[in-house]
């Protein structure tokens, strides 16, 4: 069967409800409510969840612990008020068991009132609003990418261990860059000015001349987008590279844009929680069938997407199929017993994740594509500092304990 016949069948938009009833008394189905952006700003990033989740369902047989599996997908075209909408539809028209959302932060915020009302669990593919992680955490929301703070913090340890003491940092005048320094400054006690790029910025030639002017150790570009990819190209041609490593967000060298960018973006280096020579359970497999399937390569939210997958399933099946016991089905999530292709993985009791993270950098594979290498693994399990805020209290058999600390000859 084609690829594009497989994702319509697994797909199924405004298919008809379930008859009421127990689960499993009329439909044995369970249904998953997919709220993407697949279309308009962030669709390669919402589509990259949907594609990962759809492989390794396909994976597991279409199924769920052996019940068949039916995906609900709806599109917030990159709109906060678009996902409320679609989100109220979604959970009045069909009768969901859970619901995966791949949406920006302001459409989760948006969302966030819809979902909590619905009382069903919520698996978030996209960097949450920080308060939920902390005063806002929810006991139905469980979040499969990396916290705000993450990337920013461990960069900052890895450029102190380094020996960089002058930093610049170029940042979008909107959105969330000022939280993104924040968290930088608190591991990087050093030199760091801060440029700001204008919105929609296509060239940079005032930041490359004070970057000139500063000649720092190193370039950290929070740029993301087209803004993040033209940035780095005219780092490139400015012969920036010969002066100091550029650094960047992982959005903006995710691998499905880096044959836009060509050499420019060769040694460019970033911190993430995936990537594709990880050596972990079913990685291998992921990597070869989403680009057989798909016909791009595998990226960072494709794994959260395939990862989500198999959190399901495995909680399915701790539950014996019984998704409608809540308790039961919480439990089972915060034990998260899956074969994660990040590695190990865990969640916080603020429903966070626990996992690995590394310093990457552009190169090439055997065949001369453009992809990702890892330098080095900076934290295998960095937890998120909100986590004190949230007052969710786990029963003591599910709380990961907090490593102790390796004792120094």
């Amino acid at each position: 069967m084609r690829p594009l016949a497989i994702l319509a069948l697994m797909l199924c938009v405004a298919a008809p409800a379930r008859a009421a009833g127990p689960a499993g008394a009329s439909d044995p189905s369970i249904v998953i409510g997919f709220v993407a952006t697949r279309s308009g700003g962030g669709a390669v990033a919402g589509l990259d969840g949907v594609d990962g989740f759809t492989l390794a369902l396909r994976q597991l047989g279409g199924r769920f612990s052996n019940q068949e599996v039916r995906v609900v997908a709806v599109d917030d075209k990159g709109s906060p008020d678009i996902a409320r909408k679609q989100a109220a539809r979604l959970i009045q028209s069909e009768r969901l068991d859970m619901i995966v959302t791949a949406v920006s932060m302001p459409s989760l915020a948006a969302m966030q009132p819809v979902l909590a009302q619905s009382r069903l669990f919520v698996l978030n593919l996209e960097m949450p609003p920080p308060a939920v992680a902390g005063a806002e955490c929810n006991a139905n929301m469980f979040t499969l990418a990396p916290p705000l703070d993450a990337a920013h913090v461990l960069l900052g340890q890895h450029l102190n261990a380094d020996g960089i003491r002058k930093l610049v940092v170029v940042a979008p005048e909107a959105g969330m860059a000022d939280l993104a320094v924040t968290a930088l400054k608190s591991s990087f006690p050093f030199d760091v000015t801060v440029l700001h790029a204008k919105r929609g910025a296509a060239t940079f030639d005032r930041e490359l001349r004070r970057i000139g002017e500063i000649r720092p150790d190193a370039v950290y570009s929070l740029l993301a987008g087209g803004m993040g990819g033209a940035f780095i190209r005219a780092y490139d041609a400015a012969g920036g590279k010969e002066m100091a490593p550029l650094y960047v967000s992982s959005d903006a060298v995710a691998r499905p844009l880096l044959p836009a960018m060509g050499d420019a973006a060769l040694d460019v280096r970033a911190v993430a929680n995936w990537t594709p020579d990880l050596d972990s359970p079913g990685n291998k497999r992921l990597v070869g069938d989403f680009d057989g399937e798909f016909g791009r390569p595998a990226s960072e939210r494709a794994a959260r997407g395939f990862d989500a997958a198999l959190l399901l399933d495995a909680a399915v099946k701790a539950n014996n199929g019984k998704t409608h016991d809540s308790e039961a089905m919480r439990a089972a999530l915060r034990r998260a017993e899956f074969p994660s292709v990040r590695g190990l993985f865990h969640f916080n009791h603020n429903h966070q994740p626990i996992m690995p993270y590394h310093l990457i950098k552009v190169g090439r594979d055997a065949k001369g594509r453009l992809t990702h290498e890892t330098m080095a693994t900076l934290s295998r399990e960095w937890r998120d500092p909100h986590t004190a805020a949230c007052g969710l209290h786990w029963p003591e058999e599910y709380v990961t304990p907090v490593p102790k600390p390796t004792k120094k000859n």
